[in-house]
């Protein structure tokens, strides 16, 4: 008994250290494969392994996992200080490879179905992120866009900067602020964008406010508390 309620009690001040995140030396290499939930509304579910649950605030999200969003929800993944996604309604996306080295983040995401925007905003750290729908790729290196996908019809909305985008065969252009494209297997097709889709596009840019500040310190802060909820766990089975 004693040895459980020491147990608890030591989670509990882990939990509450999270609100006294410690600083992080700059100079100090950053290495990680984790992103952050920052916000999350509605029904949001995490596919892990192939079990499903809740996916909460502040939950990692790992390689693999796989991401669904119901009516009227909404959630906003954080990869880095500057860079997240944001992943509406009704959406269902993969999370492919997810790395981050001081200086550069690279990440894959696989979207099958539903509405994602991207936000990387330009610092100093470099880019390599591709979105993957059913028929086009989107690559890039730093810029603010919107990925749209139903069944075998994919579009791209850019808001900042220029996304390079990929169709069938060598189908390849340059999308730029202001720009859309929409691929399907007959190819790519730009256009410029009407008022619905310049609204859509300020709706991603709203969610800035939601990313974490001192983010990686906070990932490190999780990620120890994990590790002592899973030592907890052992220590009283």
């Amino acid at each position: 008994m004693k040895t459980k309620i020491a147990s608890i009690f030591i989670l509990v001040l882990g939990l509450a250290y999270l609100g006294s995140v410690p600083r992080v030396d700059a100079e100090t290499p950053e290495t990680r494969n984790v992103a952050l939930v920052t916000f999350r509304v509605g029904d949001v579910q995490l596919i892990r392994d192939g079990k499903e649950e809740p996916l909460r605030v502040r939950s990692l999200v790992k390689a693999e996992d796989r991401i669904k969003t119901g009516k009227d929800s909404r959630v906003i993944v954080q990869f880095s200080q500057d860079a997240f996604i944001s992943i509406q309604e009704n959406t269902d996306i993969a999370v492919g490879d997810i790395h981050y080295e001081t200086g550069k983040l690279g990440f894959l995401i696989r979207l099958f179905s539903g509405r994602m925007g991207v936000d990387a905003q330009r610092n100093k750290d470099k880019y390599d992120i591709r979105v993957e729908g059913p028929t086009v790729v989107a690559l890039v290196r730093g810029t603010t866009f919107m990925v749209e996908a139903e069944e075998r019809q994919t579009r791209v909305l850019v808001s900042h900067g220029q996304v390079d985008v990929e169709g069938p065969g060598d189908a390849q252009l340059a999308v730029r602020s202001g720009e859309k494209v929409q691929g399907d297997d007959n190819g790519l097709q730009k256009s410029i964008q009407d008022q619905f889709d310049r609204q859509r596009l300020q709706i991603l840019e709203q969610f800035r406010d939601s990313k974490a500040r001192n983010f990686e310190p906070l990932i490190k802060q999780i990620q120890r508390n994990e590790e002592l909820m899973q030592k907890q766990n052992h220590s009283i089975f």
